[in-house]
């Protein structure tokens, strides 16, 4: 394999690491002083390792532009996030530091023959629905994330489809064929956080009676979505900012650790930055994960995207229950156009799959059942609620029960009864699986 390496440094311990890790390679090695670009479109290099710190934006772009499908890599001797985003947006594959290449370059290579499979791209991105200027730029970012190896901070209102982003993050890089690991930080008890990210040792704490892989682990090779992360406990922070510099993982209990490559993709519904001047997220932690940001817009911002979106859920529940719904015209839909929409795209979601599931049960279609009221999504909530107590009820509030009667898994459920504000007034403990 050809490498161009372009150093500023006269120690030569770069190229020393790169002939260590890739046994074999070609390495030319360049300096500031040299026409990199040139030089590169010459030889056709199938990895382009940039650290120099005489490297631009421009550089990197018109690199790119010569050599499509070159993996071209940027390495600095400081963590400095916005000019990684820079560089990144510009067309470079990947970003590190000095000290991360031992580790990384190898990977990188490996990787290279699937980063760029066309046939994934329609697939990784049909979910993000909607031809809004708001909408084509998310689309444009996850592009750009998904040629890198950069962690990633999805920002957004509950709602708005982080974990939708993230799997297209995923589906189009390099890690596609690999493990996409989602957890949700604030559904997991900080007295079991440590077990279900790290594992854990047979006979690490009571109940232990075999060894268990945790999240990271399960992780390896691919992504691990971190959705709500603001929820993470500041302990946990520390343990996971170690694994990200150290990509190593000890399981709760256990006297080895273990080497993980994996790729965090993180989702929060706050202002992350204001936690951090606030203390209650760690700094060094909030810089690592948010080399690449993704901001999601609320779907009151992108109304012109409520028909697309309409379609798009109804044609998705036709497809679940095997039903044969029609869309409404768009004078029909003036209800669900003109409703504020504060859950945003899962509300909608929500909203649309209660419809059809009403349609279904009083054999109208979609359009007379708009009709009907002026403003159906109160009515919709309403009817949900009474239908959703009345099966619970028929259940004696058995969740299980009551999900498979409603034709929803346990955790819809689960959301449902937080929606509607519904509490077993008996306790549940005792019926999850009864």
């Amino acid at each position: 394999m050809r490498i161009l390496l372009l150093d500023d440094e006269g120690s030569r311990e770069l190229q020393l690491t790169i002939d260590r890790t890739l046994p074999g390679a070609e390495v030319r090695r360049l300096t500031p002083d040299d026409d990199v670009v040139g030089v590169a479109t010459q030889t056709e290099p199938a990895l382009i390792v940039l650290a120099s710190g005489a490297v631009t934006v421009d550089i990197v772009r018109r690199l790119r532009q010569r050599l499509p499908a070159a993996a071209i890599v940027v390495v600095s001797d400081r963590d400095h996030a916005a000019a990684a985003v820079a560089l990144m947006k510009a067309g470079a594959s990947d970003w590190m530091l000095r000290t991360e290449c031992t580790d990384r370059l190898p990977t990188l290579v490996e990787r290279r023959p699937v980063e760029r499979a066309p046939a994934k791209a329609p697939d990784a991105l049909a979910g993000l629905v909607g031809t809004s200027a708001s909408m084509e730029q998310v689309r444009q970012l996850v592009r750009t994330a998904a040629r890198t190896e950069a962690h990633v901070l999805i920002e957004g209102e509950t709602g708005t489809g982080k974990e939708v982003v993230a799997r297209a993050v995923h589906g189009l890089g390099r890690r596609a064929t690999k493990p996409f690991v989602p957890v949700n930080c604030a559904a997991i008890p900080e007295t079991l956080a440590e077990s279900e990210f790290f594992g854990h040792a047979r006979g690490a704490f009571t109940g232990a009676m075999e060894a268990r892989p945790g999240a990271l682990r399960l992780a390896d090779g691919g992504t691990l979505f971190l959705d709500e992360i603001e929820d993470l406990p500041l302990s946990l922070q520390a343990k996971l900012l170690r694994v990200v510099q150290d990509r190593e993982v000890r399981p709760l209990g256990g006297s080895t650790s273990r080497r993980v490559d994996v790729r965090i993709v993180a989702a929060s519904n706050r202002e992350l930055w204001r936690m951090v001047e606030s203390g209650a997220f760690r700094r060094d932690l909030f810089y690592r994960l948010r080399v690449l940001t993704i901001a999601l817009p609320p779907l009151r911002e992108r109304r012109a995207d409520l028909p697309q979106l309409i379609a798009h859920f109804v044609d998705a529940f036709n497809r679940r229950q095997s039903t044969a719904f029609r869309v409404p015209p768009m004078a029909a839909l003036r209800p669900l156009l003109e409703h504020p929409w504060p859950g945003n795209v899962r509300e909608l979601e929500n909203a649309l799959e209660s419809l059809c599931i009403m349609a279904g049960a009083t054999g109208d279609d979609l359009t007379q059942l708009l009709r009907r009221t002026q403003s159906p999504v109160g009515t919709l909530w309403a009817d949900e609620r009474t239908r959703i107590l009345r099966v619970l009820d028929d259940n004696r509030w058995n969740r299980q029960r009551a999900a498979t009667a409603l034709g929803i898994s346990r955790v819809t459920l689960w959301r449902r009864m937080e929606r509607h504000g519904i509490r077993d007034p008996l306790g549940t403990s005792s019926r999850e699986t009864a």
